[in-house]
């Protein structure tokens, strides 16, 4: 009978041993993460709603001189930053966005265009003869309303498309 209270306490110690270390490791892994300790109060982290977006042209379009190209199909807007009207991508809150941009000349013409954060031309693009097709890529670091958008060169012509939607305009929030 002794014998079996000694293994039966010896059982209970273990028990709680084990859910002791089970519980520092949990704490551990929680505090790496970013979690409260105590689980019974565990505070999760804010959950960040998604920025991103994607538009593209569905059809060959004339573009200005000077104009602002404006993706009409659009993907995703998560966050409506970008308005398909004005071709115009405006940051719903500061932080760093990766933003790119892909043009495809008509008929192997030449295309020119510059992404623009604001005022202020940032990559440009070009499409032209022996190359059809050109993409850009920046990561900005954006304040709250800034604007980016791509914009063409100083002279009138076309940016191809299709069903293919072979031209394109996307960012997303990388960090705040």
């Amino acid at each position: 009978m002794l014998g079996m209270l000694v293994g039966k306490v010896k059982s209970i110690c273990d028990s709680e041993l084990q859910n002791g270390l089970f519980q520092d490791l949990l704490n551990m892994m929680m505090k790496i993460k970013g979690f409260s300790p105590e689980l019974s109060t565990c505070k999760c982290q804010k959950i960040v709603p998604a920025i991103a977006f994607t538009a593209s042209l569905s059809a060959t379009k004339s573009i200005g001189p000077l104009e602002t190209i404006k993706f009409n199909k659009v993907w995703t807007n998560a966050g409506k930053g970008y308005d398909p009207n004005s071709g115009i991508f405006t940051a719903p809150k500061k932080g760093y966005y990766q933003i790119i941009a892909r043009a495809t000349s008509y008929q192997g013409n030449k295309f020119l265009a510059n992404l623009w954060k604001n005022d202020e031309q940032t990559v440009g693009l070009y499409a032209g003869p022996g190359q059809i097709t050109d993409s850009a890529s920046i990561v900005l670091e954006l304040k709250k309303g800034d604007h980016v958008f791509l914009k063409h060169h100083n002279r009138s012509e076309k940016i191809y498309s299709d069903a293919q939607h072979w031209s394109m305009f996307s960012g997303f929030l990388i960090s705040e």
